[in-house]
């Protein structure tokens, strides 16, 4: 693996690790911290474009399938969102500094909590894209109906772990503007495991669809 490569994965993970926490502010409610670690997130999503800017040159050359297809739009969405999260985060900076002369707003509040609920959502969808390609690779390797039949397990009850971890954060109640505060963990470290379950279902789901949809047109062909 090369270095540049290994400097992509870092970034990513410290992104995405940022990003969990920052989204638990219901548990954890240190202003001052939530502010400067947005800050540190936008610092590492600029990066992370910088890096992978090949992206935006290559958009709309060469042939689209059905996979890049649904790549692409998920990055264009998740780069409207993070737009949006800037904005917001700027206008609810006054919360967080002392000394920001910005006036927080309820728009401002609404639109933060919306941008960044979604923006979890379509940052995981985009996380899961991308694993699919290492997750078809572990099934390649497996040899036996065991373990084949195991790992169809694994994949379900992640996806189902995914929708309760769903459910129990109540993060629909930002996503859908349904009004109020959500219900927050009691411990952070109960937020964390509840947003990792989030991804690690939507991952699963997202290869369990690409399995299905493998498999009916293997089966169409033959």
């Amino acid at each position: 693996m090369s270095k540049n490569r290994i400097i992509k994965i870092i970034i990513d993970i410290l992104m995405f690790l940022d990003f969990v926490f920052l989204i638990n502010y219901g548990t954890d409610h240190r202003l001052t911290l939530h502010g400067y670690l947005g800050i540190a997130l936008f610092v590492l999503i600029l990066i992370h474009n910088l890096m992978n800017i090949w992206f935006y040159k290559t958009t709309g050359k060469g042939k689209y399938n059905a996979k890049r297809i649904i790549l692409t739009i998920t990055d264009l969405i998740l780069i409207l969102l993070i737009i949006l999260m800037g904005i917001s985060s700027v206008i609810m900076s006054g919360l967080a500094f002392e000394w920001s002369p910005i006036e927080t707003t309820q728009t401002g509040r609404v639109l933060h909590l919306l941008s960044s609920s979604w923006g979890f959502i379509f940052m995981s969808f985009h996380l899961g894209l991308h694993t699919e390609n290492i997750l078809k690779k572990l099934d390649r390797n497996l040899k036996s109906r065991f373990s084949i039949t195991f790992m169809n397990v694994i994949y379900v009850l992640l996806a189902i772990l995914g929708i309760f971890a769903f459910y129990k954060s109540q993060l629909y109640v930002y996503m859908f503007n349904i009004g109020g505060w959500k219900m927050s963990a009691i411990y952070l470290v109960n937020g964390i495991l509840e947003y990792l379950g989030i991804t690690a279902g939507i991952c699963s789901m997202i290869h369990l669809f690409y399995k299905f949809m493998n498999r009916k047109t293997t089966r169409k062909n033959s």
